[in-house]
This record gives structure tokens, C-alpha cells and sequence, in this order.
């Protein structure tokens, strides 16, 4: 594994997995540093039979600022927000596919990492008596590109609205974090493509020339767990897409229509600012595709 393909897998794994925040009745750091360790195991994409685990280092950095935040969420710039409303960006990604000998993409080329940017409009639908119950609906459209060896280059756009109910139990040296989320993806022919669509020069017994439409692609539900002790922090998560009706489905690279993911991550913070900002409560992480 060269050291550029070690980049992008990390760089995904970031992507995938939610970096953690706190939430202080003091104020929060401006910014954190730290470092950890996280590991994955993942399909290669959404359809594929075949999965690999990741063990990486893993940076963390957060900063709270007025209009850019990297958090949990990612790199996010804050175009406008309220108690119920926040307009944003934010970022997702994939990791990369390598040229297999054997399997359903056995003779065909690799795919590079994918990285998703846009813009997602988030409304909180419910707030429990207590602080810590939040219900938000996001609704985030984002413009997917490919990372590699060739360059960057466009490869579609995804639509991924979903329902995202956190708990919180937070003190100042400790704290817990639940949450859960579920809702439908949708995306254009060119993502589909990129991942499904067999051209004839590939067509091979047990494998005919396809061509990927865009539409739905199926939906998932994720959870997560964060506890947080002083500048030590664990967390787990898990997804499970079910493939049921989505449009590639016919595709003979799609071998089973679920998809299950999970990892988990450990950091330790050791700088922080001084200065101390007000938590930005309103704005909940968004669960990584």
C-alpha cells in the first residue's frame, strides 16, 4: 500500500467516521489538537460482497469558529443559522476500490477515492423538555468527485435527506452521546455509473454490459455511541443500507442488496485553546454515507 493510497484511505476513514465534540456548560475551546487511532471495516461500495478493515492514525482537530467549523460533521461553513433552521456544507466521502484478480470487478479498472461537498439545510423537528433530546431533519445535497492517481474529476450528484434523533448525558470531565438516524439516498446516472455501470469492453460470462440509471438507491440507518472522558474520547458507530428497489440493482456488480459498516475510534486531545466560544448546540453532526 503506497503512502498516497494510505492519504486517501485515511482521508476517507475521517469522512466516514464521525469526529467527536463536546458540549461544556462553560464554553467550549476555540480549537482542539489531538490524536488517535480509528479503525473501519467497510464494503468496498454500496452492492459489493467484498470488504476490507482499516487500522489508521487519526487526527483530530476541531475549531469552533463564527462561519467555519471543523467538527464532528467535517469542514463546515456556517451560511446561516437559528435554534431551528441551520443552512451549511458539509462533506462525505468513500474509500477507494482497488483492481481486483478476482470478484465481480475482476479485469476492471480501480476506483479512486470519492470525496461530497454541497450544501445541506438542516430543521430541527422537536427538542425534548430537557436539552439533551434533539430531533433534526437534514437535507443535504452534495457534488461527488474522484480523488486518485488521475486527478479529480465530477462523478455525480447525491441527494441523502434523513431523521436524526440525539441523546445526550454531558458533564464537564464526562460525557455520552447516542444517536440514531435513518432515510432514503437518491443520485444522478453519472454516480451510479461510476460504481455500477459495466461497459462492453468489460463484459465477461457471468458479467454483461450494463448501463446505470439514476434515481433511488436504496436507504440506511445508522447509529452511534461517543463517551468522552476529560481529553480522552471512544466512539462506535454502525450502518446498515438496505439495496431493496434501488435502480442499479440489476447491475451485475451489485452482489447483495445490504451493505453493513462499522468502526470505531479513539483520540486524545493534548492543546486547546484558551479562549472559550458558546456551544453551537444547534448544530448537530451529520452521519457520514
Amino acid at each position: 500500500m503506497t503512502a498516497r493510497y494510505v492519504g486517501y484511505v485515511a482521508l476517507s476513514v475521517l469522512l466516514i467516521f464521525p469526529l467527536p465534540n463536546a458540549t461544556w456548560a462553560d464554553g467550549l475551546p476555540l480549537w482542539e489538537v489531538g490524536v488517535g487511532i480509528a479503525g473501519l471495516n467497510v464494503p468496498f461500495y454500496r452492492g459489493a460482497d467484498q470488504d476490507k478493515s482499516y487500522v489508521l492514525p487519526l487526527p483530530y482537530v476541531i475549531y469552533r469558529g463564527e462561519r467555519l467549523k471543523i467538527d464532528k460533521s467535517g469542514i463546515r461553513g456556517n451560511i446561516f443559522s437559528s435554534d431551528r433552521v441551520v443552512l451549511d456544507f458539509s462533506l462525505a466521502g468513500g474509500v477507494p476500490v482497488p483492481k481486483e484478480e478476482g470478484g465481480a470487478r475482476a479485469g476492471m479498472h480501480s476506483l479512486d477515492t470519492t470525496l461530497e461537498v454541497g450544501p445541506s439545510l438542516e430543521m430541527r423537528l422537536w427538542k425534548g423538555g430537557e436539552t439533551n433530546h434533539d430531533l433534526w431533519l437534514h437535507l443535504p445535497l452534495r457534488s461527488a468527485f474522484s480523488v486518485g492517481n488521475s486527478g479529480i474529476g465530477h462523478v455525480g450528484w447525491i441527494i441523502a435527506p434523513f431523521v436524526e434523533y440525539t441523546w445526550r448525558n454531558e458533564r464537564r470531565h464526562a460525557s455520552w452521546k447516542a444517536n440514531i438516524a435513518a432515510g432514503p439516498i437518491y443520485a444522478d446516472e453519472n454516480y451510479h455509473d461510476y460504481f455500477y455501470t459495466v461497459d462492453a469492453v468489460y463484459a465477461a460470462p457471468g458479467r454483461s454490459a450494463y448501463q446505470a440509471p439514476g434515481g433511488y438507491s436504496g436507504s440506511r440507518v445508522s447509529v452511534g455511541l461517543q463517551r468522552r472522558f476529560g481529553d480522552l474520547w471512544f466512539g462506535v458507530f454502525g450502518r446498515y443500507d438496505t439495496l431493496e428497489g434501488a435502480v442499479f440493482t440489476p447491475s451485475p456488480l451489485v452482489k447483495t442488496k445490504e451493505y453493513h459498516a462499522i468502526g470505531f475510534a479513539m483520540t486524545w486531545v493534548f492543546l486547546k485553546s484558551k479562549t472559550r466560544v458558546a456551544d453551537d448546540r444547534s448544530l448537530l453532526e451529520a452521519q457520514v454515507n
